[in-house]
């Protein structure tokens, strides 16, 4: 889904009624856009014309016995665990309830609030990639920069950036390869939000991403050109500073 270029210049249009005439917004401003789509989850066994749900479903089929999830969201995802994991316990006898809002997200061990400050004075990296890592991976954050190289440099002694101006590093992707990532898409949008916060960047950070999955996972010269591939359409979705005017009409 690529965000429609009418929609683009829509707000970029109500962005200057209410800024300074000084501050002139133009298309270039636009470092990336995208839209995404809602999934609505219907749940096959509800009553006849019950309504889709924009929140998650837990079902449970008469027939299997199988307990289900669908829908939902990512800012939901421990609801919708402790929901599931409770209607499965229904058919155990005294069964514990889910207990995940009192388990620690990966990370918790070894995460407090000077770990930034750690990360810049044991670490060698900028307080921005610092700042990243802690917030990001909590006490992993050690595990990451372990991965790092040095940069050749004086300061920072180590996290060599993706991409200027921002605080993803490159250990970031061979940290990635070693809990299952398997594209660069995945790299770009999800383990890090690069292509959300720039396109342009995200495309020129394509070739070394490529570079380093393909020395973490061994990957052969056609199946690395077929990622290449797929990573730069994937990068077209996102809507940089160049506009895409086919079939718009706002100008």
């Amino acid at each position: 889904p690529t965000a429609p270029e009418d929609e683009v210049q829509w707000l970029l249009n109500e962005c200057s009624r209410y800024l300074s005439p000084d501050v002139r917004v133009s298309r270039k401003d636009v470092l990336s856009a995208w839209r995404g789509w809602r999934p609505l989850a219907r749940d096959p066994h509800a009553a006849p014309g019950a309504p889709a749900s924009r929140d998650h479903v837990i079902s449970r089929d008469p027939h299997t016995n199988v307990v289900f999830a669908a829908g939902g969201k990512w800012t939901t995802w421990r609801e919708m665990a402790e929901e599931l994991v409770d209607e499965v316990c229904v058919d155990f006898e005294n069964a514990e309830p889910c207990s995940t809002t009192s388990i620690g997200l990966l990370g918790r061990d070894g995460w407090e609030p000077t770990l930034s400050v750690q990360l810049v004075q044991h670490g060698g990296v900028r307080a921005e990639v610092a700042n990243h890592l802690s917030q990001a991976y909590g006490g992993r954050a050690w595990d990451v920069l372990a991965l790092a190289r040095p940069t050749g440099k004086r300061y920072p002694r180590f996290g060599i950036p993706l991409a200027e101006g921002y605080p993803y590093v490159e250990a970031e992707v061979r940290y990635a390869c070693r809990e299952h990532a398997v594209t660069i898409e995945d790299i770009l949008s999800r383990r890090t939000r690069l292509a959300f916060l720039n396109a342009e960047a995200a495309r020129d950070a394509v070739p070394r991403v490529a570079e380093i999955m393909t020395e973490e996972l061994g990957w052969s010269e056609e199946e690395r050109d077929r990622q290449l591939a797929h990573a730069y359409d994937y990068v077209k979705c996102f809507g940089g500073p160049i506009a895409d005017k086919t079939e718009a009409e706002l100008r």
